[in-house]
């Protein structure tokens, strides 16, 4: 009987893992982009050079870098520019 229920436990166990991991994989993409109006200029850490950014862009925190000394954060633009920013000038847009 034990068996049975260890049986029953451990694929029970898989199901719900496999179900929560498509569930995950489902979920709505929250974007973000850079606040403001225009457009900014920005060092590009790959490239290492200057990028114009529009303000606007949608934008992907890049979790490997952490944060400099003024509190910026590394994003990865819809262009692949990897670019610092400061947390106040990412406006989280929702859903899409």
């Amino acid at each position: 009987m034990t068996t049975n229920m260890t049986d029953l436990s451990s694929s029970l166990s898989g199901a719900l893992d496999q179900l929560l991991g498509s569930l995950r994989a489902a979920a709505p993409v929250i974007t973000y982009s850079l606040a403001g109006e225009g457009s900014e200029w920005y060092y590009d850490l790959q490239k290492k050079s200057m990028v114009r950014v529009p303000n606007g862009t949608e934008v992907v925190e890049v979790s490997k870098y952490s944060p400099d000394k003024q509190g910026r954060i590394v994003v990865q633009t819809i262009n692949n520019d990897i670019i610092r920013v400061d947390p106040e000038r990412i406006l989280k847009i929702g859903f899409h």
